[in-house]
C-alpha cells in the first residue's frame, strides 16, 4: 500500500490530473469530471461482484488477476500525455476522460475483494493502526514523490513532464503488485458459511436496507456528505488560478495534501480501534469544513496551506473511517453485500457530486460552489451524529482475529 500511495502522488486525481486537464481545456465540468469518474468507478461495481466474493473462500487470487489489469492503464496514460497536447481539444478531452474511466473501472472491479481480502488479513482491533500506519509510511513516501513531482514539472518541458510524472507513477504501482503477490491468504472455508442462495441477491440487497435502519441512516448521511466533498477536485485549480501560479504548484499542494493526509492516518486509526469509527467521520467532517471555510476567506496564498492541510486532515479520516466502518455493520458472511452496498448506493452521488460543482463554478463562481459543498457536509454530519449507532457492539466483527 505505502508503494501505491508513492505512486499516487505522481498522479494524484486532485491535483496533479486536473492540473494537467486545465492544460487540456479551460472546461470546470472536464476537470470536475476527473475526481467523479475515479470515485464512481471504484464505487459502483462492488455491489455486483458481492455474490461471488461471498461464495469464494479465498480472494487473493482474484485481486492479483484484477490487480494486474487495474496498473495498466497509467501506462498508457504516460504514453497519452505525449500525444494529446498535439489532438483537437476536443478529441484530446474525450481520449483523456476515456483513459480516466479504464482507470476508475478496473480499479472498482479489484475493490470489493480487495477490501475482503485486507478483512480476512488483519483483525477488527487492529486494522485501523494497519491503515494508519500504511498510510502514513505511504504519504511521507508521497511527500518525497510530490517533491520530486514539482522538480519535473518545474525543470522538464510540457508535455514530456506529465508523461514522466504518469510514468514513475505506474513503475511504483508495479512495485506494489510485486509486494501484493507475497500475501498468504488464510484458508477460511470452514469459517465462511455463505447466504443461502434461496434468496436473490437483490432479494437480500432488499432486506437489508429495509431491516437494518442504522445502515440505512448511514448510507443517507454519507450521501450527503459525498455531496459536500464535491469542491476536493476544485482546490488545486481554484487556488492556481486564484493566485496566479504556475502549474508547478500543483506538486506542492501535492506535498500538503498527503504531509497532512500522513498526520490524519496515524491519527485517525488510532483513534477509529480506541473509540470508533463513526467518532472519526464526526471530527473529519468538522475538520473539512473549517478547511474549506479557510480556503473561501483566504487573503493570500499563504493561507491555502493550512486550509489544503485540513482538508486532508479530514480525507485521510473519511477514508479511513468509511473503509472501517462498513465492516462492522454486519455477519461475516455478509460483510461483502454490506461493502458493495455502501459503494455502489453511494457511488452515484460521488459522479454527480464533481459535475454539479463544475456546473455551479461555470454558472456562477468558485466561492458559491464551496459554500453548497459546505452545506451538503454539515447536513451529512448532523445526520451522522443524530441519526447513526456507532455498530461494532452490534456486528459479528471476529473474523480475521487470528483463530
Amino acid at each position: 500500500m505505502s508503494t501505491w500511495l508513492f505512486g499516487d502522488s505522481f498522479v494524484s486525481v486532485y491535483t496533479i490530473l486536473p492540473v494537467f486537464a486545465s492544460t487540456l481545456t479551460s472546461s470546470p465540468i472536464v476537470i470536475g469530471l476527473i475526481p467523479a469518474i475515479k470515485d464512481a468507478g471504484w464505487f459502483l461495481p462492488q455491489l455486483f461482484l458481492a455474490p461471488k466474493v461471498e461464495r469464494s473462500p479465498r480472494q487473493l487470487p482474484v485481486v492479483v488477476l484484477l490487480g494486474a489489469i487495474e496498473r495498466l492503464p497509467y501506462l498508457a496514460l504516460a504514453f497519452a500525455a505525449l500525444w494529446l497536447p498535439s489532438l483537437p481539444q476536443n478529441t484530446a478531452v474525450l481520449i483523456f476522460l476515456l483513459l480516466m474511466v479504464w482507470i476508475s473501472v478496473s480499479s472498482g472491479l479489484v475493490a470489493l475483494p480487495w477490501q475482503e481480502l485486507i478483512a480476512r488479513l488483519i483483525p477488527v482491533s487492529h486494522r485501523g493502526r494497519f491503515w494508519g500506519f500504511a498510510t502514513m509510511i505511504g504519504s511521507i513516501l508521497g511527500v518525497l514523490g510530490a517533491a520530486i513531482a514539482g522538480i519535473i514539472l518545474t525543470r522538464v518541458g510540457y508535455s514530456l513532464n506529465y508523461a514522466l510524472c504518469f510514468l514513475i507513477g505506474f513503475l511504483s504501482f508495479a512495485l506494489s503488485f510485486a509486494f501484493l503477490t507475497l500475501n498468504r491468504e488464510p484458508d477460511l472455508s470452514s469459517t465462511i458459511s455463505p447466504p443461502s442462495r434461496n434468496k436473490s441477491t437483490w432479494g437480500r440487497i432488499k432486506t437489508t436496507m429495509w431491516e437494518n435502519k442504522n445502515f440505512r441512516n448511514f448510507i443517507t448521511s454519507r450521501g450527503m456528505t459525498y455531496l459536500g466533498n464535491m469542491a476536493f477536485g476544485f482546490v488545486a485549480v481554484y487556488s492556481i488560478q486564484q493566485f496566479n501560479l504556475p502549474d508547478a504548484s500543483a506538486a506542492i499542494f501535492t506535498a500538503v495534501l498527503i504531509g497532512g493526509g500522513a498526520v490524519g492516518f496515524g491519527l485517525w486509526g488510532f483513534t477509529g480501534d480506541r473509540l470508533g469509527y463513526k467518532r472519526v467521520l464526526t471530527y473529519t467532517s468538522l475538520c473539512w469544513v473549517f478547511g474549506l471555510t479557510l480556503l473561501i476567506i483566504a487573503p493570500s496564498v499563504v493561507w491555502v496551506f493550512p486550509a489544503f492541510a485540513l482538508m486532508s486532515i479530514a480525507n485521510s479520516g473519511n477514508f479511513i473511517g468509511d473503509i472501517n466502518i462498513v465492516m462492522e455493520f454486519s455477519s461475516i458472511s455478509e460483510r461483502p453485500t454490506y461493502i458493495g452496498l455502501a459503494r455502489t448506493l453511494t457511488g452515484p452521488v460521488l459522479l454527480i457530486a464533481p459535475i454539479l460543482a463544475g456546473a455551479i463554478v461555470q454558472i456562477r463562481n468558485y466561492q458559491t460552489m464551496f459554500a453548497v459543498s459546505i452545506f451538503f457536509s454539515v447536513i451529512g454530519l448532523i445526520l451522522l451524529v443524530k441519526l447513526v449507532v456507532e455498530p461494532r457492539q452490534h456486528a459479528d466483527t471476529s473474523l480475521g482475529n487470528g483463530k
